[in-house]
């Protein structure tokens, strides 16, 4: 335990070393200034209310998802492709626990980011909107569950391009790939749905989104809650296996 608690600390300070992701949390901290500015100006004298800012204000973490997906899409293969990944691996460390100590770098650092726009969102409802703090309806749950459900989906595609990156060994790729995923698959999702092809209940992005079994309803007929938490394990425990085998039995060559 030990060793992973180091293999971690190592990661998270060869990441927040880098001057790009300071970068990336200017860029969370400028969106939410121009959002907050945005919304005080567009809904000024109207009910709009702090839950209501802190539901719109989850927007931002489509910003949050890009930055994510960069991240776990080269935590992996930028090791190799710089070569350092031969110091990794003439530690007396498992392989195994190399590429576990770098997904858990990735999905704690997804976590913090989007609480650190959750406390953003919540500065600038106070500035804003402060009156409203205590008018408690359904709204508060709108507006948290909206953090909790995309936190999830988050947490799912940046697994995806962790992934990549361990088995391509390609930045592009596991960066690419992923982010194409983000911009089509809800589209082709609704398309299967508007065709009713009930088959695609069992495809992994049909279920990423859990929000409608609390707020709305499923896509697919026969759909429910602990039938998309299944689908989604499944889909994340094949993927974790064949990653885990080509990072640990493929061959490096640096």
């Amino acid at each position: 335990m030990n060793i992973l608690y180091q293999l971690i600390r190592n990661e998270n300070q060869k990441l927040y070393k880098r001057m790009r992701m300071w970068i990336f949390l200017g860029l969370i901290m400028v969106a939410n200034i121009l959002m907050g500015l945005f919304f005080h100006f567009l809904f000024k004298d109207t009910e709009f209310s702090f839950w209501d800012y802190v539901q719109v204000s989850s927007y931002v973490l489509l910003v949050i998802q890009l930055i994510s997906i960069i991240i776990a899409g080269e935590i992996v293969s930028s090791e190799f492709e710089r070569g350092t990944i031969k110091f990794l691996l003439i530690r007396p460390v498992k392989r195994v626990n190399i590429l576990v100590s770098k997904y858990i770098t990735v999905q704690a650092n997804v976590f913090l980011l989007g609480m650190f726009q959750l406390f953003l969102s919540i500065i600038n409802g106070l500035i804003f909107y402060g009156d409203t703090l205590f008018v408690l309806d359904q709204r508060v749950l709108v507006g948290l569950g909206s953090y909790l459900f995309q936190l999830i989906e988050i947490g799912i595609i940046t697994s995806i391009a962790f992934g990549l990156s361990a088995i391509t060994r390609n930045s592009v790729i596991s960066i690419a790939l992923p982010i194409f995923l983000v911009f089509t698959s809800s589209a082709l999702m609704t398309l299967f749905q508007h065709y009713h092809v009930d088959a695609a209940k069992y495809l992994l992005f049909a279920n990423t989104n859990l929000m409608p079994y609390f707020f709305g309803e499923p896509m697919f007929e026969g759909m429910t809650l602990l039938f998309s938490i299944v689908i989604i394990m499944i889909h994340m425990m094949l993927f974790f296996l064949l990653t885990g085998y080509l990072f640990t039995k493929k061959d490096v060559h640096v």
